[in-house]
């Protein structure tokens, strides 16, 4: 892995500050929560190198999992990330890397690249968050996919729509703050 410069640790944690203010821009919905917090996930992996994204939103996860309330609706501990939602959430660190992946090495400066790559890193989330959900709640994949899964395709690609638009400005205007 290359060494992270001070710049690129500097906006690691601005990715973790960010993952944490738009997981509390929250829908309170029954189950799980609509929030941005999949936004924030779509623009650290578009503007960080893989490995940086993936360490940003890990340590997302783990001011979370110690307690800090950064997790939606200001929660926090372990309880919220083993918890119904848990598996969406552990899925956040292989989305951004996937993203960032995807952005280096296919994506570049096509929109329509970005915004596949981003609608790519949501397999991985809902395979994995709506299969953890099943088994908590001791439901079949299907009905878990309807419950926590579905109703939230469209606003996640509303989201990596923005996200691909945003990154790919950020790219154009300030090609040296990004993917060094």
């Amino acid at each position: 892995m290359k060494k992270m410069s001070t710049r690129e640790l500097t906006l690691a944690a601005l990715f973790v500050a960010i993952t944490a203010v738009l997981s509390q821009i929250v829908v309170p919905m029954p189950l799980v929560p609509f929030n941005l917090g999949v936004l924030a996930i779509f623009l650290c992996g578009g503007t960080l190198r893989k490995g940086t994204a993936f360490l940003s939103i890990l340590c997302y996860l783990l001011l979370g999992a110690i307690g800090v309330p950064v997790f939606a609706q200001f929660s926090g501990g372990p309880a919220v990330l083993f918890g119904v939602t848990g598996g969406y959430l552990m899925a956040y660190p292989v989305m951004a890397w996937l993203v960032a992946f995807l952005t280096e090495t296919w994506a570049g400066d096509s929109y329509w690249k970005r915004l596949a790559a981003m609608a790519a890193a949501l397999v991985p989330c809902y395979l994995f968050g709506t299969a953890w959900f099943a088994v908590y709640l001791h439901k079949s994949f299907a009905e878990a996919a309807w419950a926590a899964c579905i109703p939230f395709i469209p606003f996640d690609l509303a989201k990596a729509a923005l996200a691909a638009s945003v990154t790919l400005a950020i790219k154009k205007r300030h090609p040296a703050a990004v993917k060094s």
